[in-house]
């Protein structure tokens, strides 16, 4: 399918309307990183590479039991993997095109940081 929509609009092969299937699971995509503290995760996953939970736990300054949740979440979607050594978890990003929806992010909010600071749209959606 990917092959097929090179060079296409993007969302192209997806149904539009507020009621769509393809846009309701389109959304729930973002909805992985719409929250700090699993934004913090995948900053850290992606400037450290492969880490244990505790690690993770004292980096993101939350308790361990939020932040795996938030680690399961993450993996659920595919944004993370774990591997287990004993009883130590190690998490690490999945895939590339994670740290490039990150970089995307980052790259459009140093063009508009201030209108998404000043937006109180979202809070109300």
């Amino acid at each position: 399918m990917r092959e097929e929509l090179a060079g296409a609009p993007p969302l192209a092969g997806a149904e539009i309307g507020r009621f769509s299937t393809d846009m309701k699971v389109i959304a729930k995509l973002f909805d992985g990183f719409a929250d700090p503290t699993r934004m913090s995760i995948l900053a850290y996953l992606a400037r450290h590479g492969e880490t244990r939970v505790s690690e993770l736990v004292e980096a993101v300054g939350a308790t361990q039991p939020r932040v795996s949740v938030h680690l399961q979440c993450l993996a659920w979607c595919g944004y993370v993997k774990v591997r287990r050594e004993g009883r130590a978890a190690y998490y690490s990003i999945t895939d590339e095109r994670v740290l490039e929806i990150l970089r995307l992010g980052e790259s459009l909010l140093a063009d508009n940081r201030e209108h998404v600071e000043a937006c109180e749209t979202t809070d109300e959606c």
